[in-house]
C-alpha cells in the first residue's frame, strides 16, 4: 500500500459516498480489523476511512469515539502524511456563516469536555495542533477558523457560550478526536467542514441538517478534491 498519502476521515456514509466518487475510490472498503466496522479505501492519490456503522442500532457510527478508533487503525495501515477530518457541520449566522460554506480549520477544540479540576481544564478543551493551510484556504476561497467538537447534534447554552468565546465558525462531532489521535502520532492534522445547519438560527438543527445533508456532502466532495490537489506540492508547516 502506498505510504505518505493524505488520509481522509469521514463519519457518515452520506458524506463519504460523494467524496469517494469524486476521488475515484471505487469498490468496497477494506475492513480495518476484527471488532470494528471501520472501512478503508485507497488509490494512488489518497486514503479514505469511514467510521463504519453500529450493528446494534443500524446507523452510522458518528461521534468522537468511533472517529478516534477509525483514525488510529487507519494510521497503522497507511502511514499518512496528513490526516483530514472531513464532514458536515453547524455554522453560525453571527459569524457570517451560511449553508454550504466550506470551512478549513485553523484551530480545533472541544466544547463539551468540562473538567473543572486543577490541570484538567486545558486538557478538556484540547486546542490541538492544526496544520497551517491558511494560504490554501485563501487560494480556494474557503473560510478559515475554529472548529469546535462535541458529541451532541444540538448545542446547550454552555456549549454556545464556549463556542462564542473561541469564535468558532464550525460545530462538529468528530474533528477533535481525530486531531487528538493525529497529535499523539505526530502527524499533521487538518479539518474540512461544510455547513448543513445554523447553530444560532431559527430552524431546528435536526430538521435543517436533514434538509441540507445531500447538498453539503456534494460541496464537501468538491472541497476535498480541491484541497487534495493543492496539497500535492504543498510544504507542510506547523502553526
Amino acid at each position: 500500500m502506498d505510504k505518505g498519502l493524505p488520509l481522509i476521515v469521514t463519519a457518515m456514509e452520506a458524506e463519504a459516498s460523494p467524496v469517494r466518487e469524486k476521488l475515484g475510490l471505487i469498490g468496497e472498503g477494506k475492513p480495518l480489523g476484527e471488532g470494528t466496522t471501520a472501512l478503508l479505501w485507497s488509490n494512488e492519490f489518497v486514503h479514505l476511512v469511514t467510521n463504519g456503522s453500529d450493528s446494534r442500532f443500524g446507523v452510522d457510527a458518528i461521534g468522537t469515539i468511533p472517529a478516534g478508533l477509525a483514525t488510529y487503525l487507519a494510521i497503522r495501515k497507511t502511514s499518512p502524511k496528513i490526516i483530514i477530518s472531513a464532514g458536515t457541520c453547524g455554522g453560525f449566522i453571527s459569524r457570517n456563516g451560511f449553508i454550504g460554506e466550506i470551512i478549513l480549520a485553523n484551530r480545533c477544540v472541544f466544547h463539551d469536555r468540562r473538567i473543572p479540576l486543577e490541570g484538567f481544564v486545558n486538557y478538556g478543551i484540547g486546542d490541538f495542533p492544526v496544520a497551517n493551510l491558511d494560504s490554501i484556504a485563501y487560494v480556494l476561497g474557503f473560510s478559515l477558523g475554529t472548529v469546535s467538537t462535541g458529541d451532541s447534534l444540538d448545542a446547550q447554552p454552555y456549549d454556545l457560550e464556549f463556542m462564542n468565546s473561541v469564535e468558532a465558525i464550525a460545530k462538529d462531532m468528530e474533528a477533535g478526536s481525530v486531531a487528538w489521535v493525529s497529535a499523539m502520532n505526530n502527524i499533521p492534522f487538518a479539518a474540512l467542514k461544510v455547513v448543513t445547519d445554523l447553530v444560532d438560527g431559527e430552524i431546528a438543527t435536526e430538521e435543517e441538517f436533514d434538509t441540507n445533508l445531500k447538498y453539503a456532502s456534494n460541496r464537501l466532495s468538491e472541497g476535498i478534491l480541491s484541497l487534495i490537489h493543492e496539497l500535492e506540492d504543498f510544504r507542510m508547516e506547523k502553526r
